[in-house]
């Protein structure tokens, strides 16, 4: 199984962009966009490599967004940030839109053009998987931090 490298880099270059973006809406200081980018390029291009190793897109997710979360938590210690200041522009680039328009798009025609089997079986699909892609990259952002500033333990 061959890695693309060029459609590796083209993905993240793109990602990153859309992460600039991001960063400037919710006024990142600019001293710190840098670390957005860089948590952007090590999460997008962790996930984009991992699906082409054939990982199910859920686990990628969620493995690329607590790796991601580590290390953003790692940046914030070290630079006396927030850990989400720097951590949700760069993840946004993960959300499933395109999957969650299609999973909409699906459910608007069955109200129009009435009950079909095969679109009632794509919007499901659609659906369960933006609702499980989204709960991945919640559930990979908040696990780093339960470890790192739970007061009481768990037992």
């Amino acid at each position: 199984m061959a890695i693309d490298a060029i459609a590796l880099i083209r993905a993240a270059t793109f990602a990153c962009l859309m992460t600039l973006g991001w960063t400037l809406l919710v006024n990142v200081p600019r001293r710190y966009i840098w670390q957005c980018l860089l948590l952007t390029v090590l999460g997008y291009g962790l996930r984009e490599l991992l699906k082409q190793l054939s990982v199910n897109l859920i686990l990628a997710t969620f493995v690329a967004a607590g790796i991601s979360s580590f290390v953003a938590i790692y940046l914030a210690k070290k630079y006396l940030l927030t850990p989400k200041m720097i951590l949700v522009p760069a993840m946004l680039c993960m959300m499933p839109g395109i999957t969650a328009y299609k999973a909409m798009i699906s459910f608007v025609q069955l109200g129009y053009y009435g009950y079909n089997p095969q679109v009632f079986t794509q919007m499901m699909d659609f659906s369960f998987n933006a609702i499980f892609v989204t709960a991945a990259l919640v559930f990979g952002i908040s696990l780093p931090t339960s470890f790192w500033y739970r007061t009481k333990p768990i037992v």
